[in-house]
């Protein structure tokens, strides 16, 4: 896919790359941006914080259910 094949070459320039993470308990893909020399997550869209906060929160609430009945 020739989008993604430029992205890659932009983040090669400014020394970033995309990863797409999976959040276990929502079962959704998040996107961290890492500098490729350090390793080191420079910004998670969305960010896995809030990702945890609202599978907490859907939890208590009953959203996200680990058992079938």
């Amino acid at each position: 896919m020739q989008a993604t094949e430029d992205m890659n070459e932009f983040f090669k320039a400014v020394h970033t790359s995309l990863r797409f993470q999976f959040h276990d308990k929502l079962e959704e893909y998040y996107v961290t941006i890492v500098d490729s020399d350090t390793e080191e997550i420079v910004k998670e869209i969305p960010p896995k914080k809030m990702l945890d906060m609202y599978a907490s929160i859907a939890e208590r609430l009953g959203f996200i259910v680990d058992e079938k009945i």
